[in-house]
């Protein structure tokens, strides 16, 4: 059995908190020992402590741990010891001040706002080593955001504690023992998700010594990125990067238009009307920019994908009856366009006036009943609200093709244009490298990482794979490709498609037609240059492509989306979790729901959460009026007792009233953010409404 490692020696976890009249640092060691609270303020200075502290970090050789220190904390011990460097050079002593420090911080917070990307220090001007639990999880994406306070919850803390005062405010003695106390509660919590980041922490320490680059605070893509640079460089000297005197200058295949007739691979041989249209707009597409173009598209763009897509009816009111020139105007935007006038009930006689046209709200079009919708991202179709069932002449196949967008570049030799075919060839020689290492292994993590990054980075226009003719090639042949395979696969009589997405077709086969169905796929492989990878499953229960439970013939259960509550990322809310149980005790295993619900004895899957920003706030209202003020984080449950939990906003315009939205307004509910509030007192009828919601008959 393997040993689980808890931590690792010489980290000291650490969190600065600043006031204008206080300052304190608190720190302790991994192992969970020797907490110490640093205080300097106007009632103490414990300058000398803090600094004999650092300085015995530094020379030990010993790491900082923070969660979001590259980005706050750091910054400004690294600013306080480059001041006792300059103070000891002019023979002077040091004090460190609360103000100064508080200055320092909101000088700093100002550097990430607007385009700036903030005041960091660069790794080799580091006094202590520094490890960024916010950095590698990847927190500082705005698509994963999450705080340190969303973590408590989903770690389960006992605790979820906000900072208890406005910022800026003069703290009382009270109230400062009070913000050492959260200090020291900030740095416990932290020390608790570095428990669970240690593994990916000495994944990262040992890529760093083996590849002699730091990675020690990259995330999980720029990991992959990085590896894949290094790989570029080291063949292709000067390929993602050039230097021009001092200055390092990145490489890039910029593009003023991007005709997509020349992305599209020559292998398709369409026969249905509705494919050869998609066929078609594509290759009859000029785009500017990669972002929104296949989304809000209106009937006239559409061509021959109009007769087969299906179409969003949108109106405008116009405000009288439109003039000629208003129609011709109306008419000009929106030539398939019509005007409607109505009769209006009061004042008698009065008409109203709507304009009305027709879009595709995404890409799409409509085969024997199931919608296949293209975008950017992927292509995806689903049956919905439906159980799809094995039995003896029926079977539920899937056919997910393998690393789909690396194997797509590497068989049709398609490269970010200033990287060359030599890039294809590296990208093979990473793809064939993984196979050599087992699941799980730290080379096997790297290669697949480094597999999966590129296609991301090259619509990224700070990334030296950038060139959005490669990423429009990837994505379109990827999806017009699926759509080969699900053509060729409707050709088998019995034959239903259940879901089409991204890198996989789900169909009902008759068992009858099996070997029909592996020669096609074995032919389409061979026509693409692809493989495809196969699962059989017994069962599925279908809310929509992104939200279902698939069983397998093994038995394993595979849930997606609502259907979630095992393993669940970081960055996912992992509130309710009773709820999508609840769906799949019933669904999989034929519980019944009301009993398991009512019957489960796990407090903690019936939390639910909820927050606002810094500038609204979140208010308890009881029966009776009265308001209790909350943190702007907080755990609650539905119970028979409690109050209305009730989201208050900033007006939408100055001098209006400030905006009130309920939360679950339908049911009392009780605030939790210490468990010991938790009383048993659930109302177990929200829980069995909303897993009833997820249940598909």
């Amino acid at each position: 059995m393997t040993e689980v490692i808890r931590y690792i020696d010489g980290d000291f976890i650490y969190d600065l908190e600043t006031y204008p009249n206080i300052f304190t640092f608190t720190v302790i060691r991994s192992d969970g020992k020797f907490l110490k609270t640093f205080e300097c303020s106007d009632r103490k200075n414990e300058t000398e402590g803090i600094l004999k502290c650092l300085r015995n970090l530094r020379d030990k050789k010993w790491r900082m741990v923070g969660f979001n220190n590259l980005g706050f904390d750091y910054p400004i011990l690294h600013e306080i010891l480059e001041e006792v460097i300059e103070a000891k050079k002019r023979g002077k002593s040091y004090q460190i001040e609360a103000l100064d420090v508080y200055k320092k911080a909101q000088k700093q917070i100002a550097s990430f706002k607007g385009e700036g990307f903030g005041n960091t220090i660069p790794e080799d001007k580091w006094f202590i080593p520094q490890v960024d639990l916010y950095k590698i999880h990847h927190f500082d994406n705005k698509a994963r955001a999450t705080s340190l306070k969303m973590l408590e919850f989903n770690m389960k803390s006992d605790n979820i504690e906000d900072l208890p005062f406005p910022v800026g405010t003069i703290l009382t003695d009270e109230e400062k023992d009070v913000l050492v106390k959260y200090n020291q509660h900030d740095v416990l919590e932290t020390l608790k998700f570095y428990i669970h980041s240690v593994k990916a922490i000495l994944f990262r320490q040992e890529l760093s010594e083996k590849l002699g680059k730091s990675f020690i605070n990259a995330n999980d893509t720029k990991v992959g990125k990085d590896y894949f640079i290094m790989k570029l460089e080291k063949m292709m000297p000067g390929s993602c990067y050039k230097t021009d005197g001092y200055r390092r200058k990145i490489n890039q295949s910029k593009r003023d238009h991007i005709d997509l007739k020349d992305c599209i691979f020559d292998y398709y041989d369409f026969t249905r009307p509705e494919f050869l249209a998609i066929l078609n707009w594509f290759k009859a597409q000029r785009i500017t920019e990669t972002k929104s173009v296949f989304t809000d598209i209106e009937e006239h763009l559409l061509g021959d994908v109009a007769k087969y897509a299906e179409l969003k009816v949108k109106k405008k009111k116009f405000k009288s009856q439109p003039t000629q020139e208003e129609y011709d105007l109306f008419k000009k935007e929106h030539p398939l366009g019509w005007v409607e006038e109505r009769e209006l009930k009061t004042p008698k006689g009065a008409k109203s006036y709507w304009s009305y046209w027709k879009v595709a709200e995404t890409l799409n079009v409509v085969i024997d009943g199931f919608r296949f919708d293209f975008g950017v991202g992927g292509i995806h179709g689903s049956l919905t609200y439906t159980v799809i069932k094995s039995d003896e002449d029926y079977m539920v196949e899937d056919a997910d093709v393998s690393s789909m967008y690396p194997n797509l570049a590497i068989a049709n030799k398609v490269y970010p244009e200033h990287l060359s075919k030599k890039f294809c060839d590296i990208y093979e020689d990473v793809y064939n490298q993984r196979k050599n290492y087992p699941k799980g292994s730290p080379e096997n993590a790297l290669f697949k990482l480094a597999l999966n990054g590129v296609y991301g980075d090259s619509n990224n226009p700070y990334s030296p794979f950038y060139d959005p003719r490669y990423t429009m090639s990837i994505t379109i042949n990827g999806q017009l490709s699926l759509c080969l395979l699900a053509e060729r696969l409707m050709k088998i009589e019995g034959m239903s498609l259940i879901q089409v997405n991204t890198d996989g077709v789900t169909i009902k086969l008759p068992r009858s037609q099996q070997e029909l169905y592996n020669s096609i796929c074995k032919q389409w492989e061979n026509d693409v240059g692809l493989q495809l990878e196969f699962a059989e499953y017994d069962k599925m229960f279908i809310r929509d492509v992104n939200n279902y439970i698939a069983i397998y013939t093994n038995g394993k259960i595979k849930s997606k989306g609502a259907y979630e509550y095992k393993d669940l990322g970081w960055n996912k809310n992992q509130g309710g979790l009773i709820i999508p149980m609840a769906s799949e005790a019933v669904l999989v295993h034929g519980k019944d729901l009301e009993t398991f619900i009512r019957s489960h004895d796990n407090k903690w899957d019936f939390f639910l959460r909820t927050k606002v920003p810094r500038d609204s706030r979140l208010v308890m209202v009881m029966e009776d009026g009265t308001e209790t003020l909350l943190q702007n984080i907080c755990r609650y449950y539905p119970c028979k007792s409690g109050g209305k939990l009730i989201k208050i906003m900033p007006p939408l315009e100055e001098g209006k009233d400030e905006r009130r939205l309920g939360i679950d307004v339908e049911y009392n509910v009780k605030s939790c953010n210490n468990v010991l509030d938790f009383d048993w007192d659930i109302d177990y009828d929200y829980y069995i409404n909303e897993a009833r919601k997820l249940i598909i008959s």
